[in-house]
């Protein structure tokens, strides 16, 4: 498992773990990125990322990169 601010563009990943963040866990719940979930990194940043996931695409900030755990698929 990496962190998502170490995964490579390009790449689809299983998300297989949300660090202890409560609001964390919750926020990702409604959009949709819970354990389990498959998501493709599209584009990678300082100040944070793009993924795609089944229900559209998403930008995610740098403070919750890092907390989001994943495997390549």
């Amino acid at each position: 498992m990496i962190a998502l601010s170490k995964a490579k563009k390009g790449e689809q990943y299983k998300i297989e773990n949300l660090k202890a963040l409560k609001s964390l866990s919750h926020r990702m719940a409604i959009l949709g990125l819970n354990v389990g979930a498959f998501i493709e990194l599209m584009a990678l940043y300082k100040h944070g990322a793009v993924i795609k996931t089944p229900f559209g695409t998403l930008a995610l900030g740098s403070d919750v990169l890092d907390s989001i755990l994943v495997s390549l698929v």
